[in-house]
């Protein structure tokens, strides 16, 4: 029993390591960030639009603490939903997966 715990939880550590490379600090209000995803590698970040007060002089801070500035695409206040985009490319992403690969429990 101790081996399968230990392997689940090794797994689980391995998918947030690669899942956290693609999040990232998005500051867009005053003194409050805002967290997000790199969608894609050409520098689409999807966040929050509530997370979002002001449309100019964002910047995006991924994992490497590295700051990029970035602009916005779009937002949606009815999903809640805000697209980014950062001018630099060859970001990390998350890992996606086919979703018929995908079982209940997953």
């Amino acid at each position: 029993m101790a081996d399968v715990l230990r392997s689940v939880s090794d797994d689980l550590a391995a998918t947030v390591e690669r899942a956290g490379q693609a999040v990232v600090r998005v500051d867009a209000r005053r003194r409050l960030s805002a967290s997000g995803i790199i969608w894609s590698a050409d520098g689409v970040v999807v966040t929050s639009n509530h997370g979002v007060e002001r449309e100019e002089h964002i910047t995006v801070g991924p994992a490497n603490g590295e700051t990029a500035s970035a602009s916005l695409v779009g937002r949606d206040p009815t999903t809640d939903i805000a697209v980014r985009r950062v001018a630099s490319g060859g970001l990390p992403t998350a890992p996606w997966t086919e979703t018929s690969d995908v079982k209940v429990g997953h």
